[in-house]
């Protein structure tokens, strides 16, 4: 039972990220994934216990992949590259009305999005701020935890489509530069050579 309730919030977060929280129902979702609705309730209370589980299977699915990312990486620029590439993954096909979404009908979820940036995503930005620092690559007078913060904030903004509606933009494109202005901030002349290379490739 376990499995098959797994892999039914795989397949509910599938259609969350195509369509949105919001607009997929109960209905759909047990028409879709093949099951009854009698069945999908007996797992789940309701459609926010569903959408919160959805959410938490997103993270902890960006989080492995992060830590492996971080593992294999040779060096702090090679992690924050990895992590754009994650990120692109993660956005390209992404209907931006999810974190509206959240935002407006579903607290429990984005209260836990929210508990996990100010976590786990700050941990991994100041960790790979402090080792690019160390290893000659940032500079070395930026402060610690006002840059973590703006990187913590901006990386949200892709997911803002009052700023950067999906219908006008292409949102890996918008994440693109606003990483590439955030790493140009933060490297210092050592650095600056070495993030030619993983530009020119990303």
């Amino acid at each position: 039972m376990e499995l098959k309730k797994h892999d039914i919030i795989a397949d509910a977060y599938n259609q969350f990220r195509l369509y949105g929280f919001k607009s997929v129902t109960m209905d759909d979702l047990a028409r879709t994934i093949g099951i009854s609705k009698k069945t999908l309730y007996e797992l789940f209370k309701d459609k926010d216990e569903l959408v919160l589980e959805a959410v938490k299977y997103m993270l902890n699915n960006n989080q492995c992949d992060t830590e492996e990312i971080f593992k294999n990486s040779n060096n702090a620029i090679e992690q924050i590259f990895g992590i754009l590439g994650l990120m692109e993954k993660m956005v390209r096909g992404l209907n931006l009305i999810c974190y509206m979404d959240m935002q407006r009908y579903y607290p429990a979820s984005y209260k836990y999005l929210e508990e996990h940036k100010k976590n786990y995503l700050y941990k991994c930005i100041i960790s790979n701020l402090q080792q690019g620092i160390s290893e000659g690559y940032y500079r070395e007078e930026i402060d610690l935890e006002i840059i973590t913060r703006f990187r913590m904030e901006s990386a949200l903004l892709v997911f803002q489509n009052n700023l950067f509606p999906q219908d006008k933009y292409d949102i890996v494109k918008v994440n693109n530069e606003i990483f590439t202005n955030f790493i140009y901030g933060i490297i210092s002349i050592k650095g600056y050579k070495l993030i030619s290379k993983y530009l020119q490739k990303s």
